[in-house]
């Protein structure tokens, strides 16, 4: 994929380096802090003056000074004293051994906290739809990316809800169903002895089983094993009648689904939720579906992130940052940051749209104007 090739280190004055060399600018301001008791371990936060909020950058530093135990072993430690909600599903803080996507947080708005002996940087405040961007959505041409991401947020949905709805379905609305179909699914669970959310469970925890086995595995054998795995133990489940055809279908394509999901994290979020989900469609059917997506938004409507909604810009809804959130208008569209994050909202000046030679030079002489004082920001 495009982008950088380079990441993060073990290394603090290296991860320094990395950052300064992509924001040449006075206003990148670093501080340093020691924290752990006995394993005294580097800690900088990192922030552009002007650009970041003060009373953001004030909320890290008073976390961070609050923190007394004997060691940081690593950037979690941090992230699990610091976080708003501990108690949440959510993570509420970004981790990325990405160079540029924390210069870009920065220029967003957003806190680096760089941890010495680990490749992991924090980035604060967190919202929830970064979770389903990636770099590459900025580096891509954007009309890619917008199709790329809707395609992300279909799979999010998918993810979670498919397991759930195809036990909701077939236990208790066959009626949704067109008869061709619900005959072909009827004929499929003839000699399946187990109800449909047994079913279900069974083979959505059997598949976290391999894949967390394929994880754990050597690199050699980890991706063969999670693979033949899921083949043989699928099809033997088919021949021997303890599962439908259509259940594997399903399972494999929520597993499939679930590595659209750029962050790893959100990712995880997904499979824990998937379980619940299934469990309430085969007590209450669509209702228990719609109670626990109920549940689940009440949940994240009520988080903030360092004094952010978590939710935003969707919850509370702020149509100005609709232009980077589930679509992205292009780099010369894109004027201003997010005004939640920061005290500066103007990222550039208008007249930097591309075109014929004629519409460039009248641009030019727009931007003229505007040093001149002739024309207002708009």
């Amino acid at each position: 994929m495009r982008g950088p090739r380079e990441g993060f280190t073990e290394t603090l004055q290296t991860n320094i380096s990395m950052l300064r060399r992509r924001l040449r600018s006075s206003r990148l301001r670093l501080e340093h802090f020691t924290i752990g008791r006995v394993s005294r371990t580097d800690v900088v936060i990192a922030y552009l003056k002007g650009i970041a909020r003060p009373e953001i950058v004030e909320e890290v530093r008073r976390r961070l000074k609050r923190i007394d135990i004997d060691g940081i072993l690593e950037s979690g430690y941090i992230e699990e004293l610091i976080e708003d909600h501990p108690g949440s599903i959510f993570s509420l803080i970004t981790r990325t051994e990405r160079p540029d996507k924390v210069a870009a947080g920065l220029l967003s708005g957003r806190v680096a906290i760089l941890t010495d002996n680990t490749p992991f940087v924090l980035l604060v405040p967190r919202l929830f739809m970064e979770g389903l961007q990636a770099s590459e959505d900025y580096y891509e041409r954007y009309l890619l990316t917008v199709g790329v991401r809707i395609f992300r947020y279909i799979a999010l949905f998918i993810s979670m809800l498919l397991p759930a709805l195809y036990v909701a379905v077939t236990t208790y609305h066959q009626e949704m169903l067109p008869t061709p179909l619900l005959l072909s699914i009827a004929s499929q669970r003839e000699g399946v002895p187990f109800p449909a959310v047994v079913e279900a469970l069974l083979m959505e925890i059997t598949f976290e089983i391999l894949r967390e086995a394929g994880i754990r595995l050597p690199r050699q054998v980890g991706q063969a094993i999670s693979i033949v795995g899921a083949l043989v133990i699928g099809d033997a489940a088919v021949r021997a009648g303890i599962v439908s055809p259509v259940m594997v279908i399903v399972v494999a394509m929520t597993a499939i689904a679930s590595f659209t999901t750029p962050a790893y994290d959100l990712a995880i979020t997904m499979r824990m939720i998937r379980l619940p989900m299934v469990v309430l469609a085969g007590l209450l059917g669509m209702y228990g579906i719609m109670a626990g997506l109920l549940a689940i938004l009440i949940h994240a409507c009520s988080l903030k992130s360092f004094g952010v909604a978590f939710t935003s810009p969707f919850a509370p809804f702020i149509l100005a940052e609709q232009e980077d959130a589930v679509i992205r208008l292009p780099w010369w569209a894109l004027r201003y940051r997010p005004f939640s994050m920061t005290e500066n909202r103007l990222r550039q000046r208008p007249g930097n749209m591309p075109g014929p030679p004629g519409v460039q030079a009248a641009q030019r002489q727009k931007r003229q104007g505007e040093r001149r004082g002739e024309v207002g920001d708009g």
